[in-house]
């Protein structure tokens, strides 16, 4: 028997609050229940087991509702601790894919490379206008490598304080160029959220914190 042409005969009960026509409360279940006894073919009439799989019925659903609420009470309020401990972030020197450096006070920031192979890294520093400021080469094995540039020009001089970019290519013995990543580091410098996820700003480029490798106090 459908709820909606039941409950569509007796009306609201009082004092209960307004709800979709897909919910159904206690006092919607009473008012099936009661228009079952009233419209029960008196010649064949419900007995007590059918009402009392009704019950359970409604009870099973009505606890798995009430779980279903507290879980997610649970993941909002997670997910808003979670979002405060990411604002700690701000500041913080992050590790992240990429290839900038920044030198201060004639100290380059840190660069990783990862590779699957033996070889050796020719890195290239170029400045914010694209000019090469320095070049040298690192060998490099499986796994993280420091490919760090040391802040000192091509004539030897300490780089000017600003930001720079690695130009990198990684050759075996034989000159064949491997396939690499590269990693800088760099300061959280904001934080903001979308759809529940947290994106930082490093450097100018956005990144979500899933993919920040490592974290410096």
């Amino acid at each position: 028997m459908p709820v909606q042409s039941v409950t569509s005969g007796y009306g609201a009960v009082v004092g209960a609050q307004p709800n979709s026509p897909n919910d159904l409360n206690q006092a919607d279940f009473m008012n099936l229940l009661i228009a079952q006894i009233k419209h029960q073919d008196p010649m064949s009439p419900m007995d007590n087991q059918q009402f009392i799989a009704q019950l359970t019925q409604f009870t099973s659903l009505e606890e798995l509702q009430k779980v279903n609420s507290r879980l997610e009470d649970s993941m909002a309020l997670s997910q808003s601790l979670n979002n405060t401990m990411m604002v700690g972030l701000v500041g913080r020197t992050v590790t992240v894919e990429g290839d900038a450096t920044t030198v201060r006070e004639g100290t380059a920031s840190a660069n990783l490379l990862q590779t699957g192979r033996e070889g050796t890294a020719r890195v290239e520093v170029l400045d914010s206008a694209n000019r090469l400021v320095a070049t040298y080469s690192v060998p490099v094995g499986p796994g993280l490598n420091d490919v760090a540039w040391d802040g000192t020009t091509a004539e030897g001089d300490i780089a000017p304080d600003g930001e720079y970019k690695l130009s990198i290519t990684v050759q075996d013995s034989e000159g064949t160029e491997l396939p690499f990543l590269s990693f800088m580091s760099g300061t959280v410098d904001s934080i903001r959220f979308e759809n529940n996820l947290a994106i930082v700003n490093v450097g100018g480029e956005e990144y979500y914190v899933s993919e920040i490798m490592s974290v410096s106090l």
